[in-house]
């Protein structure tokens, strides 16, 4: 064996040897990858049901002062009627 084979042999294991740490890095790269998808959806998803949640908590505000509304509206007419009844 040359030289000349055994420092190609070295490189050639050299660039192995990379190659494979390479692999195991893009590797964990996808995983990472994946898993920042997966929890952007989770985000996305908690998001619109903060979203949902928010209106509807309006939509009940808005019906409570409606209720209120209609509760005062009706007591000063239960009053009225108390008055013309004495």
């Amino acid at each position: 064996m040359t030289i000349e084979q055994l420092a190609l042999t070295v490189i050639t294991f050299l660039i192995s040897i990379i190659a494979y740490f390479i692999k195991k890095i893009l590797e964990k790269i996808d995983l990472h990858d994946s898993k920042i998808n997966e929890h952007n959806t989770s985000i996305k998803v908690i998001e619109t049901e903060h979203n949902t949640l928010n209106n509807r908590i309006d939509d009940l505000f808005s019906a409570i002062k409606e209720l209120s509304q209609e509760i005062k509206q009706l007591s000063k007419e239960l009053s009225k009627k108390k008055d013309i009844d004495k």
